[in-house]
């Protein structure tokens, strides 16, 4: 983390004021005494500027990606590479360039969705037609032409490398189911489970080949609501959404983004679960409606494939960090949610026994 006198003086050293003023079509000059830090940790530094003009100043964000071993370039990529297409769903990117070993992203600072409204199941309907327009806009053959560069970087879910990567998570996940089952707290919660965890994980790591028969495109991967903008959320209609923190970004199954969306905000909202059933049907409803609109049309059941895409990512992904957590004495909240829905919904779905 640089200290705001050490960030002025690589600002002026490599004339990012004068880049910008020509990025930005207008005179701008950086206040010294506006630098703000929002987060730091060995993968990335992110810091809020203000820019002033003649008129008036406004923020950005200055975003420093720290050396490439820290798995950065699909998210760089996903700036540079893939803004011309993916720039309506993302902030605007003002400057961006190389330092060393760091890469540097001067954008447009947008607002989390979270903080500026109480989230309610309805908002899932301001949200999810943008969803639905990215997914449509990167799909299979539909944008064959579009995504050909991206298969040379993004992660391809189908790929052997990320197959390989789910059989070691999976291996790694029956290791810390093992260990948890010893723990006092926890044992009588995974015992009805253990048995049959451990011969559905024996036919893993994919267990839904329906998921990727319905589709692929380009997914974000972690869309909680702090990755979730908007500069306007008081309209009662679909919201401008910009997209950020894109480091988990992949060309994977549609679904994915909707399980993380939806369904794991109801796995922590107590207080919507009587209604779970109804707020996910209708959220599936109004994907499935809206990629109808880009002639996209899902064979499999539309919710059953909800269902399996959670199953999938519960299984090679989800169960794996509840475990986690709670060998790390942080807790383990939804692991009996993931339990209970992996029972009932394998079940209903025929992979659990």
């Amino acid at each position: 983390m640089y200290t705001p006198k050490e960030l002025n003086a690589m600002f002026h050293k490599h004339g990012i004021e004068e880049k910008l003023s020509t990025s930005l079509g207008n005179k701008v000059t950086i206040q010294a005494s506006s630098i703000q830090n929002l987060k730091s940790t060995k993968r990335s530094s992110i810091y809020q500027l203000q820019l002033k003009t003649q008129t008036n100043s406004f923020p950005i964000i200055f975003k420093i990606y720290h050396s490439s071993k820290y798995k950065n370039e699909v998210e760089i990529n996903i700036y540079s590479k893939a803004y011309p297409l993916l720039k309506e769903f993302l902030p605007e990117i003002y400057l961006m360039e190389k330092q060393g070993s760091e890469t540097w992203v001067f954008m447009e600072y947008v607002r989390q969705i979270r903080g500026q409204l109480t989230f309610t199941p309805k908002h899932f309907d301001y949200i999810i037609p943008t969803l639905a327009k990215l997914h449509a806009h990167t799909y299979e053959e539909k944008s064959k032409k579009e995504i050909s560069n991206f298969k040379n970087w993004v992660p391809i879910y189908n790929s052997v490398k990320m197959k390989k990567d789910r059989e070691k998570f999976i291996s790694k996940t029956m290791t810390f189911l093992d260990d948890v089952k010893k723990d006092k707290q926890w044992k009588d919660i995974i015992k009805p489970h253990y048995k049959s965890l451990n011969k559905l994980y024996s036919d893993g790591p994919d267990f839904f080949p329906e998921l990727s028969a319905s589709g692929n495109s380009i997914t974000h991967g972690d869309l909680h609501m702090q990755n979730i903008c908007s500069k306007d959320v008081s309209k009662n209609e679909p919201w401008a959404i910009q997209f950020i923190d894109w480091e988990s970004a992949k060309f994977a199954p549609t679904w994915f983004d909707m399980i993380v969306l939806v369904e794991i905000l109801l796995g922590f909202r107590k207080d919507w679960q009587s209604n779970a059933e109804e707020i996910r049907t209708h959220a599936v409803d109004v994907y499935t409606n809206e990629m109808k609109k880009y002639g996209i049309e899902f064979k499999t059941k539309p919710i059953h494939l909800y269902k399996m895409a959670y199953l999938q990512r519960t299984l090679e992904k989800g169960l794996h960090t509840q475990l986690r957590r709670i060998l790390d004495n942080r807790g383990g909240e939804l692991l009996p949610y993931h339990l209970e829905k992996i029972s009932t919904w394998g079940s209903e779905l025929g992979i659990y026994k």
